[in-house]
């Protein structure tokens, strides 16, 4: 069963998890792109392009919240 994932879901997931969601997303993506249906079912390559880079998005804001948590005096 998939699970349908918000921003606000999103933001509560440790990165470890992010990351494999990431990788699933991307390996989707990589499959769409190599069997053509980019070109066939170009609606569904753009919305899991855009989700994936919206991840991408918010594992790049959990990392520096956790680099400015880590040296703060």
């Amino acid at each position: 069963m998939v699970k349908e994932l918000n921003t606000k879901k999103l933001f509560k997931m440790p990165l470890r998890e992010l990351y494999s969601v990431a990788d699933q997303m991307a390996t989707k993506l990589q499959w769409l792109h190599s069997t053509g249906q980019n070109e066939t079912r170009p609606e569904k390559y753009k919305r899991l392009a855009l989700e994936l880079y919206h991840v991408s998005q918010i594992i790049e804001k959990k990392e520096e919240l956790k680099e400015n948590k880590k040296y703060k005096y």
